[in-house]
């Protein structure tokens, strides 16, 4: 089988084992649907899983020692085959293994493991890398769930965060990052979405003092909550003009600064993992039906 269900006395929760990709999260007793449903004419994509870059490097090239390999944006974990590990009912664990194909464009021996836990209305994703070789690996990992609109306006929704924040977007110039800011607020808990907001690409946080943020619906009891500790960046996107969906997505890493040609080990937000060590980054997502 190339998808499996895992499910909790409120939600029923659906992973393919192509980028070990969340296709589905639904609302038993409502039936509501979270997860976007990957229209080919809007996004083609549920919720892919960011590795071994998060973003777009600058020409899609990354020098590793002393070689340039190309990797496409997001990494090539979302278009790969993972295996299934361990299967329980409300638990899914899969894997991704080095290999000769992946070894052409990222050099390292590595195993990758995505899980997926629900508990009545949370769902706890996992992203674990394992260095099973003999030099320092390097890479970046992230989310990019995109979720559902009950209403087909961001103007109706807010982002509210723990703590009061800086909102400070770093800009996008196709993909890679240009040096300049935005202020979107300061010393607020609030940022009021619209469709203008993504006429520019993805809103970009880095050092947020929260680690927990919501998505709410004006005047709905509609809500996603997100807990990201662990992870220094936040991107926020939706594909403008649409507004069906929106994406939150924690990110262990970023795209290249425009003109970047350094190392893999002087990118920044860059993570390391020595030989026979491993990493774990995880958030959870509880969610509310309308």
């Amino acid at each position: 089988m190339e998808s499996f269900e895992i499910s909790s006395s409120q939600l029923i929760l659906k992973v393919h084992a192509k980028g070990a990709e969340l296709t589905s999260v639904k609302d038993k007793s409502r039936g509501f649907e979270f997860i976007w449903q990957a229209n080919p004419d809007i996004w083609a994509r549920h919720a892919p899983v960011l590795f071994p870059v998060v973003g777009k490097l600058y020409h899609d090239k990354i020098l590793i020692g002393s070689k340039h390999f190309q990797i496409t944006q997001h990494g090539f974990a979302r278009d790969s085959r993972f295996e299934l590990v361990e299967l329980y009912g409300d638990m899914i664990r899969y894997m991704l293994e080095s290999n000769d194909l992946t070894k052409k464009v990222y050099p390292y021996d590595f195993k990758f493991f995505v899980m997926y836990e629900v508990k009545d209305k949370q769902v706890k994703i996992s992203y674990t890398v394992i260095n099973t070789g003999s030099d320092t690996l390097f890479y970046s990992v992230g989310a990019h769930p995109a979720f559902n609109l009950p209403l087909k306006d961001l103007s109706k929704y807010s982002i509210l965060f723990k703590k009061p924040e800086n909102l400070e977007r770093l800009m996008l110039n196709q993909g890679n990052f240009n040096g300049l800011r935005e202020n979107l607020g300061t010393n607020q808990s609030e940022l009021k979405l619209s469709n203008d907001l993504f006429i520019k690409d993805a809103i970009v946080f880095q050092n947020l003092k929260s680690k927990q943020l919501a998505l709410v619906q004006h005047e709905s009891i509609f809500k996603i909550d997100l807990q990201f500790e662990g992870f220094p960046y936040l991107g926020i996107w939706a594909k403008y003009p649409n507004q069906e969906f929106i994406c939150l997505e924690p990110w262990a890493g970023l795209a290249d600064s425009v003109a970047f040609n350094g190392d893999i080990s002087e990118k920044k937000g860059i993570i390391s993992v020595e030989p026979l060590e491993e990493k774990t980054f995880a958030y959870t997502i509880s969610f509310s039906a309308p």
